[in-house]
């Protein structure tokens, strides 16, 4: 009970983020098991939006993350991503509704960022002991948007940033795809891959057209709490005397 309060007063002071990876260390042992492997996710990412004049910006997204039934050939893995992070830099500054931002940010650019907690859910499949294969779906629900208007005047640095979050959808749906590599033939290893993100939602509402969010990514997994699973496991399969 006394873990149990501490974890609750932790997650109340900290972010979603942090709380998950305390959340991790704490219970990683007990989540282990040899049907269930689990873990910390860090991906950063270059994203971009579709259909707008722009170059990619660089984001990071953290997160916890599942195998269910690591043994097998084909699996299921699942991500809570409490940190997402979309986006676009190299925008063409629009019109603010006000004549003198206008005017000292018509020679500018404007940065996206859009922060989300995404939910990919995806089937991984062996391709040898150590290379796997994953395909799936992702599930984004948005939490803020904000766009900022940078330009350089009389050799000043000028920045203006403006909340945007009431012009993009709530929730966004995507398709996965992706390789990743485990550094041991032991499934519940550490490991790193590179994932793609298409998105299939319009999310410049106010925008003609579609815009989508894709993405990049670097996805590093963290097992946590497998010594001790292993450990218990090899254990288990002693011959008793």
């Amino acid at each position: 009970m006394k873990k149990l309060a501490g974890i609750i007063l932790l997650t109340g002071f900290c972010n979603i983020a942090t709380a998950q990876v305390i959340i991790a260390l704490l219970f990683g042992e007990k989540l282990n098991t040899g049907k269930v492997e689990f873990g910390l996710v860090v991906a950063p990412a270059l994203t971009d939006i579709s259909n707008i004049e722009s170059d990619k910006r660089n984001g990071l997204n953290l997160g916890l993350y599942f195998n269910i039934r690591p043994d097998k050939k084909f699996f299921l893995h699942i991500e809570g991503t409490a940190k997402g992070s979309f986006g676009a830099k190299g925008i063409i500054p629009y019109s603010t509704g006000n004549d003198t931002l206008d005017h000292l940010f018509a020679g500018g650019s404007v940065e996206r960022k859009i922060k989300a907690f995404g939910l990919p859910v995806m089937g991984r499949y062996a391709i040898t002991p150590k290379f796997f294969v994953d395909a799936g779906i992702q599930t984004d629900m948005m939490l803020k948007a904000k766009d900022i208007f940078t330009a350089k005047v009389n050799g000043n640095e000028l920045e203006y940033t403006t909340k945007i979050s009431d012009q993009v959808p709530l929730l966004d749906f995507g398709l996965l795809a992706g390789l990743h590599y485990k550094f041991s033939k032991d499934r519940r290893s550490m490991g790193i891959g590179v994932r793609y993100f298409q998105g299939l939602t319009d999310v410049l509402k106010p925008t003609p057209g579609t815009q989508v969010n894709v993405a990049w990514q670097l996805v590093i997994s963290i097992p946590v709490g497998t010594g001790k699973a292993n450990g218990t496991n090899a254990a288990e399969k002693q011959p008793s005397k």
